[in-house]
């Protein structure tokens, strides 16, 4: 069996007599297929042996960014850069910080600028060696950084992770006592998953590197069993009314570019405040303590 579906199950995540498929592929690939625990809601794929550590150490920069280089992919992750900066700068000021999956250092490097200390992790070799000749410190393991941090985040990571148990342990045995983790990751319960229930958004967001979508339960359930204590798992929406409303119109993402009066913060306040009371936010974040 898959072992990430033998450790949902081992962990009581998931039922293995609720198990059913959702969706015969993901986007990129015709071989990969979608399950769903019907009881607990978690998604997640019916194999993992397509993905390794050297499929992300391998993977070309270009993934990141093109032709405009840095700069220009860092237009692209501006808002939620900004956004997880304003977020969690309090808890970060004048701590020791590190970031796993920092990508193109956008957060990094944003947070280092408050930090006594920053480091990252990332596993494309060329976007690490790009940020280490900038200054920045980035290693290519969680094994090899420091044991005592302050603070850890984790954006769009921990869906990534072959072994979600074993590497949260690791994590732990990074984090000073006291210290807290900060962990972003999509949502099982996406109301376009859920109540809207479009295969249009299934065939554009189901992916073959994101191996499990959480629900608020089992992203909590998975931080307990590391040892982390104090777990406060929040719903968070990135995209607003009019990326929703195009897709019900559609079946197409960018509906914020094109919908623009219905792209308004009020609106956007408001829909994201529903969607978060009925736990069908598109994102949900943990943050928890050692």
């Amino acid at each position: 069996m898959n072992p990430l579906v033998q450790e949902l199950i081992d962990l009581n995540i998931i039922n293995k007599e609720h198990i059913t498929e959702y969706f015969p592929r993901v986007r990129d690939r015709e071989d990969v297929s979608v399950l769903k625990c019907r009881e607990s809601g978690v998604i997640f794929l019916n194999r993992v042996d397509h993905m390794a550590e050297s499929y992300y150490n391998e993977k070309s920069g270009t993934s990141y960014w093109n032709e405009g280089g840095r700069n220009q992919a860092l237009l692209e992750t501006k808002e939620d850069d900004d956004r997880r900066f304003n977020q969690f700068k309090s808890l970060v000021e004048n701590k020791k910080y590190c970031d796993i999956g920092c990508g193109l250092g956008g957060v990094l490097e944003r947070m280092s600028k408050l930090t006594s200390q920053a480091q990252g992790v990332e596993l494309q070799k060329e976007i690490r060696d790009f940020l280490n000749s900038t200054g920045f410190k980035v290693s290519d393991s969680i094994d090899k950084i420091d044991n005592d941090f302050d603070v850890i985040s984790m954006f769009h990571v921990f869906e990534h992770i072959i072994s979600p148990l074993a590497f949260l342990k690791t994590l732990h045995s990074k984090v000073k006592m006291g210290g807290k983790v900060i962990i972003e990751v999509p949502h099982a319960n996406d109301a376009l998953l859920k109540s809207f229930d479009l295969d249009s958004f299934k065939a554009f967001t189901l992916w073959s590197e994101h191996l499990v979508l959480h629900t608020h339960k089992s992203l909590q359930t998975y931080l307990e069993k590391a040892g982390f204590k104090n777990v406060q798992v929040q719903g968070f929406q990135r995209f607003p009314l009019a990326n929703h409303l195009y897709w019900l119109q559609k079946g197409k993402p960018g509906g914020q570019n094109i919908l623009k009066e219905f792209n308004t913060d009020e609106l956007n306040r408001a829909y994201a405040n529903r969607l978060d009371a009925i736990g069908e936010t598109d994102t949900i974040i943990a943050i928890a303590e050692k």
